[in-house]
């Protein structure tokens, strides 16, 4: 029987020693290239607006590749 003292919890480091301002988000992008390089950017505090529209430019460049990918083996 394990008692509840036993249990330990995963903690997570924090990205940064601050939190962001109002309506900013605290971002850190890492990048996996096709050679299997990883980049990872800097910690950066952006607007809420500015990763909306990154992240959809993002799902839209990755709807065109699997589209493009479909193509090809079709």
């Amino acid at each position: 029987m394990v008692s509840g003292g036993d249990m330990k919890t995963k903690r997570f480091a924090r990205a940064a020693s601050h939190l962001p301002r109002r309506g900013h988000v605290l971002v850190t992008v890492t990048v996996v290239d096709e050679n299997g390089f990883t980049s990872q950017y800097e910690t950066v505090e952006a607007p809420v607006g500015a990763l909306r529209d990154g992240v959809a430019a993002i799902h839209l460049a990755a709807i065109d590749a699997g589209a493009d990918a479909a193509d090809r083996s079709a």
